[in-house]
């Protein structure tokens, strides 16, 4: 009789999806607990007022995982789940959450928006974790270590990039409310638009209308009215690109309905218009209306705020073995700033770069939105005070000043001292320039003194300016057969040089060594033949 006292005096339910794994830990819980339980079936893409009641945050059918009884009384003690011990127990709760399936997102990007799509339209449930574009996760960086950005699905701890693979991994997964018709033909004209999609119309939008202005955005403009008629031609007489239901080619496209009003907005233009494109504009309105689709739209406003960052125009001219150049392009991709690079050949200069700078005619030279700014210390300010994520300099005015006294003490003494006294001298007048440069070096050592970095826990001003010695003094001292930083003289400095060195933005951008090794001989060469 005593067994039957929980039977008695509790009524207990389980919502599930039939297919949900989350949910099915709790049917194995409670069995395993010998509990009877009553189980409410959920259609996750037609989801019932109760479980959007009992669970108005998640709206899922198990949030650890949705169990609903109506006492107070909990089957703790048979055949218990979890240890008494309090960090066995956390242990425990750190595997069960680590083995979930992962979403790894960014708000704005619409190749995430691809997967939390397709995921929600199978019934699958999963984490997101949301990444900061400006900042990557180490895990984003492990995962995807080829191309570094969102989506990544993490599925049973397999790990898998680019969505539109992504995509097809999910149909393949997940066999309910399939993304691909079974008949090979309209498989593959589903993953022909997907990829017309990203090939051509997104490229279209974003890098000819939305990032260009005058003739060149006119052109962009024709090329994306062309690459919308075959749309046009191919959705007319059809509710969606899959037939009746959302697929493949409608999830890559989906984009369109959302962002590209946006664009428009931002821009002052039309291009899914009504009258020109009738069957476009009635699938974009179709698509956007579907509830799975409406409900995981990114937030208008701020999409909207970001328009200065995704209309602007930013270049860099540049040289690939310039140390000065390569300050630009850490400091914009610490920034987390696009832009385009326009390589330089300092024998052959392009008139383009003698147009921007006309009094010292080198790189780097930085264009933004048609404003031209020149010498590498000046457009490190610009940069920090045009985009104020992840400052170069500090707040306070003597912090800030001392920053830009280091980053200049670099230029005008370390730089001389090393390149012009050192490196391209012999003899005496090397001697002298190797004392001078360890004079120099002897000021760093006691400045870095005590400091991860020379802007203290991140990087700054003054590390960009002084990072060509993180990489180029390697190769300055094996020609010389001289060491100028090292570990017993300068400890701080060498720290720096292997903190600064690794970082992963600065280590990903350092040219390469052998050509760089061969270009510094060539200079040795020719200043001493003069």
């Amino acid at each position: 009789m005593d067994g039957m006292k929980y039977n008695m005096a509790e009524e207990i339910k389980v919502f599930r999806s039939w297919a949900s794994p989350f949910a099915l830990r709790i049917v194995w819980a409670l069995k395993l607990k010998g509990v009877e339980f009553d189980t409410i079936y959920e259609d996750l893409t037609n989801k019932s007022p109760l479980l959007l009641q009992y669970n108005p945050i998640h709206k899922k059918s198990s949030v650890n995982h949705l169990l609903f009884w109506n006492t107070s009384t909990r089957h703790g003690s048979e055949n218990p789940l979890l240890p008494e011990d309090p960090h066995q127990k956390a242990n425990a709760r750190f595997w069960a959450k680590f083995g979930d399936d992962k979403v790894f997102s960014e708000w704005s990007s619409p190749f995430a928006l691809r997967i939390i799509w397709a995921l929600k339209l199978k019934g699958v449930e999963f984490d997101t974790v949301h990444e900061d574009i400006t900042n990557k996760s180490p895990l984003l960086l492990q995962y995807n270590p080829i191309h570094k950005k969102v989506p990544v699905l993490v599925h049973d701890g397999k790990v898998i990039c680019e969505s539109l693979v992504i995509l097809e991994y999910i149909d393949e997964t997940w066999k309910q409310n399939p993304l691909l018709p079974e008949d090979p033909h309209q498989k593959a004209n589903a993953r022909f638009w997907a990829k017309f999609g990203d090939d051509k119309v997104s490229s279209s939008i974003w890098l000819g209308v939305l990032l260009k202005e005058g003739k060149e955005q006119e052109k962009g403009v024709s090329a994306t009215l062309e690459y919308l008629k075959y749309l046009e031609e191919e959705i007319r007489g059809k509710k969606f690109f899959g037939g009746e239901t959302i697929g493949l080619a409608d999830l890559a496209l989906g984009w369109l309905t959302y962002y590209l009003d946006i664009f428009e907005e931002i821009l002052g233009l039309k291009l899914i218009d009504q009258e020109k494109l009738p069957s476009m504009a009635a699938w974009k309105q179709e698509f956007a209306n579907a509830p799975i689709i409406r409900e995981n739209w990114p937030d208008r406003d701020k999409l909207l705020n970001m328009k200065y960052n995704m209309a602007e125009e930013v270049k860099v001219f540049s040289e690939w073995s310039s140390p000065f150049a390569l300050r630009i392009i850490w400091a914009l991709k610490l920034k987390g700033v696009e832009f385009d690079t326009v390589h330089e050949d300092i024998t052959n200069k392009s008139p383009l770069l003698l147009q921007y700078n006309p009094i010292h005619k080198k790189v780097p030279v930085l264009v933004h939105d048609g404003k031209v700014i020149c010498e590498s210390l000046v457009i490190l300010e610009y940069i920090d005070e045009t985009w104020k994520q992840n400052p170069l300099l500090p707040e306070d005015p003597h912090q800030k000043a001392n920053a830009r006294f280091w980053a200049k003490f670099g230029d005008d003494k370390v730089m001389q001292s090393i390149g012009g006294g050192v490196l391209l001298k012999e003899g005496k007048e090397q001697e002298e320039g190797f004392a001078a440069s360890m004079e120099n070096l002897k000021y760093l050592e006691e400045e870095i003194r005590g400091k991860k970095f020379f802007g203290g826990e991140t990087i700054g001003l003054a590390d960009i300016a002084l990072g060509w010695l993180a990489y180029y003094l390697d190769i300055v001292e094996e020609i010389v057969g001289l060491k100028l930083i090292d570990q017993e003289k300068f400890p701080s400095l060498a720290a720096w040089k292997q903190e600064f060195a690794n970082a992963p933005i600065i280590r990903e951008n350092w040219p390469d060594r052998d050509k760089l090794q061969n270009k510094s001989q060539i200079a040795v060469y020719k200043s001493t033949e003069l």
